[in-house]
């Protein structure tokens, strides 16, 4: 080869590398781009998609501890957080055990894209969920309102139409244009909602899981909040009116139920009886000597259920404190499937993550009419969780309905120590 030849193919061997240069910079740059915009870490605003169409806003709150991904579902200062997760560069999975469910998402950049998967009862719900990253979207809670459009106070809620009608409460408070506060039928709290009110209009969600609902109303003139509630479930879309708590609407609040008078027994002089499997599959009953002689409170409960697991541990709380003195409580589940090894590992779970100590029974399904065979003596069961209040001699002395929560604020804290009054008259064996 001679000179000339020689230096055009070290001129062209050097164009050839310089390409391929260039070529493996860009794919590095693409590659790292890539992985920081699929890095499903910080915060996600978006919605999940009830089987009614309605749109549900969430939270999701993504972080990582040590090898692990976690992700927690925000209500205001609520948290639902994921007992497991995983992410392998393009796909977010977060477990919730306690639920049975599972969020699948792929990440897209800024963008969130997949689905929420639970049991319920004896099929899967599956919701699709989109969400963006970060708060862009949000106004400024410092957003001026006039104090004639403030909605804070306590509510009585009108849900459905004549003559399938409930009558619920709701209490809310505005900062700004940003609302929060619950909605509470006779089965319960909502939990913390949180949303807006501009221009008339009212939205209200939660998403935690379990619950996705909505609450969407306009103020009228007359100041009602006129709408809908959506509780997330297949066809569980109802109108909703919302008035004032007032002296102007005291045969409203008549009407309101009272949980501790919701249910009762068929037979007030017959003693209390049920006989079911504990978590290690030993019968535990009513008639043992355990409970002779006892004040027993039991709770009919599920592992589905977001009122039971806040009751739960106001009940080990209360047996911690009062099983010397001769308390006894019992919960006993029902499950969603009927699968007895399903089932049997939700309630382990359930009863694991609030350190439970007095024993669970597996009692049974949530199929229609299965708790009215297994527990005959109840009449008119209100809704989960439901607490049966038994004095020394057996009988029932008061079943309360249902379970206002944290996000109740003072009615939980007055529910709390009325449920604690009640129980130290009974140990001191004082009917009430």
């Amino acid at each position: 080869m001679d000179l000339s030849r020689f230096l055009n193919e070290l001129r062209r061997i050097k164009r050839v590398s310089s390409l391929l240069l260039i070529v493996i910079a860009a794919g590095l740059m693409v590659t790292a781009c890539r992985e920081r915009g699929a890095d499903p870490i910080g915060i996600w605003r978006g919605v999940v998609k009830n089987p009614s169409q309605e749109e549900v806003a969430f939270t999701l709150e993504v972080k990582r501890e040590g090898n692990q991904i976690i992700g927690s579902l925000v209500n205001g200062d609520e948290r639902t957080t994921s007992t497991g997760g995983s992410f392998d560069g393009r796909t977010l999975k977060l477990r919730y055990d306690f639920y049975d469910g599972e969020l699948t998402a792929t990440v897209n950049g800024d963008d969130l894209t997949g689905t929420f998967e639970r049991q319920w009862r004896k099929q899967i719900l599956k919701r699709e969920i989109r969400a963006k990253r970060g708060n862009a979207d949000q106004k400024s809670s410092s957003d001026a309102v006039s104090a004639k459009t403030d909605l804070s106070g306590e509510w009585v809620m009108t849900i459905g139409e004549a003559p399938k009608q409930s009558f619920w409460r709701a209490s809310f408070e505005q900062r700004g244009r940003e609302v929060q506060g619950t909605i509470i039928p006779v089965s319960g709290d909502w939990g913390r909602i949180t949303g807006v009110f501009e221009d008339g209009q009212l939205t209200l969600n939660r998403f935690d899981g379990i619950n996705s609902r909505v609450f969407r109303a306009k103020l009228t003139a007359e100041g009602k909040l006129e709408g809908v509630v959506d509780l997330g479930l297949f066809d569980a879309k109802r109108k909703a009116v919302a008035e004032r708590l007032d002296a102007k609407n005291n045969a409203v609040v008549a009407g309101l139920p009272n949980p501790n008078n919701y249910s009762h027994v068929s037979n007030p002089v017959e003693p209390f009886r049920f006989s079911f499997p504990d978590l290690n599959g030993k019968t535990v009953s009513s008639t043992d000597d355990r409970f002779k002689n006892k004040v027993v409170v039991v709770s009919i409960t599920g592992s589905w259920c977001p009122n039971c697991h806040e009751e739960t541990p106001l009940m080990q709380e209360f047996y911690d404190r009062y099983r010397e003195q001769g308390l006894e409580v019992v919960a006993l589940a029902f499950e969603y499937t009927g699968n007895f090894d399903r089932d049997l590992n939700q309630v382990k779970i359930f009863a694991e993550r609030h350190h439970v100590t007095y024993p669970m029974l597996l009692a049974g399904s949530t199929e229609e009419g299965e708790l009215q065979r297994k527990l005959p003596q109840l009449v008119n069961f209100g809704g989960y969780p439901t607490t049966i209040f038994i004095g020394r001699d057996g009988l029932v002395k008061r079943i309360h309905t249902g379970f206002e929560g944290k996000a109740t604020g003072e009615r939980y804290i007055k529910l709390k120590n009325e449920l604690e009054e009640l129980i130290k008259e009974l140990l001191a064996g004082k009917d009430s």
